[in-house]
């Protein structure tokens, strides 16, 4: 059976709805982040502690239900579309998901949507299309055996799918009247990563997705490795991963994040970070920068590059 990836982008999103259901697969349209509701003006989000390292990703979130009423609110957390193909992109694993401390059951279910958002997932299902029947279709260009054709415009101009496939984790949650709710999640992230590249490719891939200043680059060709062979210099380059977290959202729960904290934490000491972020990140100990905020809100998606040197001996 084909092998499948996720792609790069590495966060959860939860959608809370207003509705006591979700009202169609549309609603599950919303970009990958942190999470965002669907205007519940009752529900204030009270705090966000992101910790993002190239191993973990850690959100604790606490809202709370300002109004005299219970509230029961549908939440999704959509994992990153599904990559189909061969690439450097690991996949979020050892997903667990918390609710007061107390792990939180959840179902299931797959949804396909097209770059416009349309949601096809139930006429997929129809034409008895899974996961492993578009990674056959992406690898192999073959109609699975059995199996119908899709509709030509779920295909682009070369014939390949267009459209995502994302699995969701969706359950129905209380949030009592007056109280506040924690709720937790964690992960390995999705990351993109390959063979060390020499620094000058890497600084002109990164310049603007990382926001690299003239002291980053810097940093990166210091780490640039060089070696010798038959006599020759032969160069390896840095080795590199790059991690994306969408943290703006639609900002729709009541006012603005009332206490929000970044942590980000290197593999080693010698580890060079560069990411795109308005706010002021301090350094903690050799590892960890960290970043904290009253009434916060988010202004730009997370781009992170990790760079160290190779250790080849």
């Amino acid at each position: 059976m084909p092998s499948y990836f996720r792609i790069l982008t590495c966060t959860i999103t939860a959608l809370l709805f207003s509705t006591p259901a979700f009202a169609n697969d549309s609603s599950f349209g919303d970009a990958n982040g942190s999470i965002t509701l669907k205007y519940q003006p009752n529900i204030s989000m009270d705090k966000e502690s992101l910790f993002i390292s190239e191993t973990e990703v850690r959100v604790d979130y606490v809202f709370t239900n300002t109004s005299s009423q219970d509230l029961i609110v549908p939440i999704a957390f959509p994992m990153p579309p599904m990559f189909f193909g061969s690439a450097d992109h690991s996949s979020i694993d050892n997903f667990t998901l918390k609710v007061n401390g107390k792990t939180q059951p959840t179902q299931h279910r797959l949804v396909a949507q097209l770059a416009d958002k349309t949601d096809i997932s139930t006429e997929l299902k129809q034409l008895g299309w899974g996961v492993d029947e578009v990674a056959y279709f992406a690898e192999y260009a073959e109609i699975p055996k059995g199996k119908s054709a899709l509709p030509q415009q779920w295909l682009d101009e070369n014939q390949q799918i267009a459209f995502t496939l994302s699995d969701y984790f969706v359950w129905q949650q209380t949030f009592p009247a007056g109280q506040s709710v924690a709720i937790s999640h964690s992960y390995s992230p999705s990351i993109s990563t390959g063979v060390p590249y020499p620094a000058s490719e890497i600084i002109d891939t990164h310049t603007e997705l990382a926001c690299l200043d003239e002291s980053a680059k810097q940093g990166i060709r210091k780490r640039n490795l060089i070696v010798k062979q038959d006599g020759e210099d032969q160069e390896i380059g840095v080795e590199w991963s790059h991690l994306s977290y969408i943290l703006v959202t639609a900002n729709n729960w009541q006012g603005a994040i009332k206490d929000f904290k970044l942590t980000l934490k290197k593999s080693q000491p010698t580890d060079l970070i560069s990411l795109c972020f308005d706010g002021e990140l301090k350094k903690t100990d050799p590892l960890t920068f960290e970043f904290q905020q009253k009434q916060f809100t988010p202004k730009q998606d997370l781009s992170i590059l990790f760079i160290r040197k190779p250790n080849i001996e």
